[in-house]
């Protein structure tokens, strides 16, 4: 007894619920409707809520997620934006995507443009203490994904590289729990570098093709070989099919290959989708229903 609060007591007594969750969609959800049958979640619907519970988890500091693949075409920005755009609906806060292409990236563009404004210009202003100064200078999809675009390739004076990056996030840091960068092809670029110095987690894209999981296979032993073997095991691997119609290589040896490098759960093959082959500003709710649920997934396992 002694100096115990009986309220406190009550915080560790197990709460039982009567009322099932309707389901939303298949015949359990029209049989509701009906008849007011509740038979409760469906079990793809359960496992549904679950990715969305792990996606929602309590971000205690701002992150850093490096998404990369050193091969062109792989689909790289369009996991990014989906990714964001997913990451923002699902968990509702502020997640932010960086153009972080030296070589001039369409990051903004496949996202939906509304600001000319870049990360130049972004770190040119000496006087950024509020959010709505950061909202300034980025774009805001459907989802409400904020975008960063990098300075137009034929003006640009430079490229992008570690400082820029550094000095972008240490400044997005405070406002987004989130940060997305959609990097190069190459990890010997300083950009490259100056993120894999920050980010907290990794996505290695790469089409669904013999030479695509040559290049992610690459990546894989260059990190190992190079000081990155923590960072491995907070890495995703995506195999993304950038065309339509059978690949050259048998995927799911390919998957079973990767998740010999990367813990499990974390390899996950994107389905080719006509609206992310239009090459037009990608919008979460036009992608097809295999697609959004393996962007889901990907969500969840970072």
């Amino acid at each position: 007894m002694g100096n115990h609060r009986a309220i406190d007591a009550l915080s560790h007594v197990g709460v039982k619920t009567s009322v099932k969750m309707p389901s939303q969609r298949g015949w359990r959800h029209w049989l509701y409707v009906m008849t007011r049958i509740n038979l409760g979640l469906s079990p793809d619907e359960v496992y549904e809520l679950d990715l969305h519970n792990r996606i929602r988890r309590n971000a205690r500091d701002s992150y850093q997620i490096g998404v990369f693949g050193l091969k062109g075409g792989v689909g790289k920005t369009a996991v990014t934006v989906a990714l964001g755009s997913a990451m923002a609906r699902i968990r509702g806060d502020r997640i932010l995507a960086i153009d972080a292409d030296p070589d001039g990236g369409n990051l903004a563009d496949r996202a939906g443009r509304q600001s000319a404004a870049t990360i130049s210009d972004l770190l040119a202003d000496q006087d950024l203490s509020r959010y709505n100064d950061i909202r300034a200078y980025t774009s805001m999809n459907s989802s409400n994904l904020e975008v960063l675009s990098s300075e137009d390739y034929s003006g640009a004076q430079r490229e992008f590289n570690d400082d820029d990056w550094n000095g972008a996030t240490s400044v997005v840091s405070r406002y987004y729990n989130l940060v997305l960068a959609d990097c190069g092809a190459g990890l010997f670029q300083r950009a490259s570098r100056g993120v894999l110095s920050s980010v907290s987690g990794m996505v290695i894209v790469a089409s669904a093709s013999i030479d695509g999981a040559r290049q992610a296979a690459i990546t894989l032993d260059w990190l190992r070989q190079n000081g990155y073997q923590d960072l491995l095991g907070r890495s995703c691997v995506v195999i993304n099919h950038v065309t339509p119609g059978k690949p050259n290589v048998d995927v799911e040896d390919l998957v079973q290959q990767f998740e010999r490098h990367v813990p499990p759960g974390r390899v996950i093959v994107l389905p080719w989708d006509k609206h992310v082959a239009a090459g037009t500003e990608i919008q979460l709710d036009l992608l097809g229903d295999t697609f959004q649920r393996r962007i889901t997934e990907l969500a969840a396992a970072l």
